[in-house]
């Protein structure tokens, strides 16, 4: 056993400490007290000495009746929510309010439990594990005011702050119970099988010009006329009766073969904007923090604004996934995009040109993790007919100077896990072959596209 599992081991049985360092604190700050003013020496013929005394011993005495009624209400807590729990078993359920996580631009659990009883005047705690590994802080549900004083049922929210943009599975809960003073906190273990999502928030941007090519139905006429491609390839064969200007002299100079664009026609229903997000990493990030999270967040972030500034404009967008995500029902076409791109991770196993069907494509978003020639081969073929957008992952970083290392070495401690990030993606052997591909990928998308879209 390695040392980090030995310090986990260790970590989840303190979870269990039925006393809290408060009551440590406490009993070792009051030991000497009562010992530094009981040795005190006060002149013996003194009428103060046997009143101080008495003095003391009531003080002991108040300090110990408080500090128990402090440890019986937490243990009768205890032992009824044990009674209930092997009589008729306890409700324990984890949600996710998809509303107020949008509001507040957080992610915010909703959690139920019942039947449960506060200690008198203290307090129901909670920690989750979650992902079979990790654990959340000890937190306090954010309770509904219309709760009455003696109640059985605890109903609240938590504003839950996850580094990460993904889908988390909750495994089991830990309920505390503790007193006023939080000196005594006993905890129960309750199993719990629940899934949810953290969401990607909103991120501005200007509108970008997009054509749709395709449409799913012919029953709606547009107003303005769309260009789509004839078929489902936008090139064949040089023939006789071809038109000779439209022969694609980049791909004669590649593969020695005359081949001609195909003629686009006037669609009078074309009217949907397929969207097509690409994952793929053509690097292996494995071991990447920066990559695997702050990267991956922005990207998902971007993404999902791009969708949000699309569908506000008025178009019919289809979200195009290039991955197998978890299956999750949901009747709402947006709250399963919103899933899908959540769920979504960095993957090798489908490129960018197996992913894009270019007859349908209206736009492609890529990422600094895309593979640069593939990027290169679609663009110069599809550039006016397919705007690209490209995401610039180390925009997620601030700029790492010189300060910033002084502060950190000098002054303070890492502040969160963006600067933990950022430290080690500074010492990355993959930072700057990342950083020369995407220098590459924003000349190509600059070159082949009159409208460079970079974020």
């Amino acid at each position: 056993m390695n040392f980090s599992q030995t310090r986990d081991k260790i970590r989840r049985a303190s979870f269990y400490i039925p006393f809290t360092v408060y009551f440590v604190v406490f009993s070792i700050a009051a030991l000497i007290s009562f010992r530094m003013l009981g040795n005190n020496e006060i002149n013996a013929d003194s009428s103060y000495a046997d009143i101080f005394g008495l003095l003391l011993k009531v003080a002991l005495a108040f300090c110990a009746a408080i500090i128990s009624v402090a440890f019986l209400s937490v243990l009768a807590s205890y032992l009824y929510f044990i009674y209930q729990k092997r009589k008729n078993g306890v409700h324990f359920q984890v949600s996710t309010d998809f509303k107020e996580s949008e509001l507040d631009q957080k992610q915010t659990v909703k959690l139920v439990i019942k039947p449960v009883f506060k200690p008198l005047f203290g307090f129901i705690k909670l920690r989750l594990l979650y992902d079979k590994k990790h654990f959340s802080e000890k937190f306090s549900l954010l309770e509904n005011s219309t709760r009455k004083f003696f109640s059985t049922t605890i109903e609240g929210t938590y504003h839950w702050p996850l580094a990460e943009i993904k889908e988390y599975h909750v495994e089991k809960g830990l309920i505390y119970f503790e007193d006023f003073f939080q000196f005594f906190s006993i905890a129960v273990t309750l199993p719990a099988s629940s899934k949810f999502f953290t969401q990607p928030t909103s991120k501005t941007l200007h509108d970008v010009k997009v054509l749709p090519r395709k449409t799913e139905e012919t029953n709606t006429r547009i107003e303005q006329l769309r260009k789509v491609e004839g078929e489902y390839l936008n090139y064949k064969n040089f023939e006789n009766n071809d038109d000779v200007r439209r022969i694609v002299w980049k791909i004669y100079a590649k593969n020695k073969e005359l081949v001609v664009r195909m003629p686009e026609i006037m669609d009078p229903y074309a009217s949907h904007v397929y969207l097509y997000v690409s994952y793929f990493s053509q690097f292996n990030i494995e071991g990447s923090g920066a990559a695997e999270v702050p990267f991956l967040n922005y990207f998902k972030v971007v993404t999902w604004s791009v969708y949000q500034n699309l569908v506000k404009r008025g178009f019919e967008v289809r979200y195009i996934p290039d991955q197998d995500v978890a299956k999750n029902n949901m009747a709402d076409e947006q709250q399963w995009v919103k899933y899908n791109i959540s769920t979504s991770h960095w993957h090798q196993a489908k490129d960018l040109k197996s992913y894009v069907k270019t007859s349908d494509a209206s736009v492609v978003i890529i990422s600094s993790l895309s593979n640069a020639d593939e990027v290169k081969d679609l663009i110069e073929v599809h550039g006016k007919d397919i705007t690209f957008i490209f995401i610039k992952l180390t925009e997620s970083f601030k700029n790492q100077n010189m300060i910033d290392w002084v502060q950190w070495l000098f002054v303070q401690s890492a502040k969160d896990d963006i600067d933990v990030y950022k430290r080690g993606w500074s010492l990355s052997p993959l930072r700057q072959r990342i950083k020369d591909n995407e220098k590459r990928l924003e000349a190509i998308v600059a070159k082949y596209q009159e409208e460079a879209v970079v974020i």
